[in-house]
């Protein structure tokens, strides 16, 4: 009988479902296992529907400073003794228990603090016996992601900095692998010529292109006043800008566009094709999400940092500051400086990219499918 492995995430930003399916493609191609996947989102209770609108509407708006006084609050053992009461409150439903004791895995992958804590509760009140192994998506821990830590097998962080985070914390350290966070192996093998994807996209390839990420796959309208900072002619570059989900914000940048007579702005929709038009990318405008950060770690792309929503993506903006892997613009003013000053001397972008590819391959998603044969 094959091994039954669920991943488990749940869709707050586009990161930790990313994780997943990375993990899903891998196992299915190289090992012989039952592999689900889950989105424990997709059937909340009152109290789940309610925290996933407010995310949305957080990532669509830019609620920044609610969004950093709960994370910070949260951060602390004495405010997060009933999280997992309020996690059977948001997803312990008929749905949800049904789905994971039916299929009944061996071992869960969760790639959100949400999913880890789910199945625990179920490990405790015997519905299944799953071994769990937690990914924890940023470059900086918190209390979500270890209030459960007692009774999961293990940990897999970005960096050994944050594997000592957890040690300092309380973690046994023997649990935690500082393997970095996952990302399609092999990823530049499978790339498109840079001719092809330029043609694709009806780019010249003759100046720099820069992409920008509008907010990940569910889209900010925040970033609306950021894409016309830069959606000038008066730049001599290219830029591609994705809007993920969001139709309202991809209307209104394709009525921008069309007023404007921009020919060198190309305005898309969710795209899949993230990796090629990164390769022909000079550099990836983006708030620091953790998943982002990684494919352009992974890509060598510099990134133009852009303010988020703050809480976890601030340590990730600090993590790729400190290395000097990018810029930071704190308002739509300080892009236009930046994207002005590194299209005219691409120079600037070329010592960060040149800097990135010193340090060590991802091998994340082989590392941690690897431990999973072996738990």
């Amino acid at each position: 009988m094959k091994k039954k492995v669920l991943i488990i995430y749940g869709s707050y930003g586009s990161g930790h479902k990313t994780i997943a399916q990375y993990i899903k493609d891998y196992l299915e191609a190289n090992f012989d296992y039952d592999v689900k996947v889950l989105d424990f989102t997709e059937n909340p209770n009152f109290i789940g529907k309610v925290g996933v609108k407010i995310f949305d509407f957080n990532i669509k708006y830019r609620t920044k400073f609610l969004f950093n006084l709960s994370y910070e609050f949260t951060d602390h053992k004495l405010t997060t003794i009933q999280f997992k009461n309020f996690i059977k409150k948001s997803f312990d439903n008929k749905n949800n228990r049904n789905i994971i004791k039916d299929f009944n895995p061996d071992i869960t992958i969760s790639t959100h603090f949400f999913g880890n804590n789910l199945v625990s509760y179920y490990n405790d009140i015997g519905i299944i016996n799953s071994k769990i192994v937690t990914i924890i998506t940023d470059y900086k821990s918190h209390q979500w992601w270890i209030n459960n830590h007692k009774n999961e097998d293990a940990f897999i962080v970005a960096n050994e900095i944050v594997k000592n985070e957890l040690i300092e914390l309380g973690v046994n350290g023997k649990k935690v692998y500082a393997f970095g966070l996952p990302i399609t192996p092999n990823i530049k093998d499978n790339l498109e010529k840079r001719e092809k994807v330029l043609s694709s996209y009806k780019l010249s390839g003759k100046k720099p292109i820069y992409l920008f990420f509008g907010g990940g796959s569910v889209g900010s309208m925040a970033y609306f006043e950021y894409f016309k900072a830069i959606a000038n002619d008066k730049y001599n570059i290219d830029l591609v800008f994705i809007c993920g989900k969001n139709k309202e914000l991809k209307e209104k940048c394709d009525n921008y566009v069309k007023r404007k007579k921009l020919e060198n702005i190309k305005v898309l929709g969710f795209t899949n094709d993230v990796f090629n038009l990164m390769s022909i990318s000079d550099a990836v405008i983006s708030k620091s999400g953790g998943a982002t950060v990684t494919e352009c770690l992974e890509m060598c792309k510099p990134m133009i940092i852009i303010p988020g929503y703050g809480g976890q993506e601030k340590y990730n903006e600090k993590f790729m500051l400190k290395r000097k892997f990018a810029f930071k613009a704190r308002n739509k003013y300080a892009l236009k400086r930046i994207v002005k000053k590194t299209s005219n001397n691409l120079t600037t972008l070329t010592k960060l990219s040149d800097r990135m590819k010193k340090k060590e391959t991802n091998n994340s998603t082989k590392k941690i499918c690897e431990l999973i044969e072996k738990m």
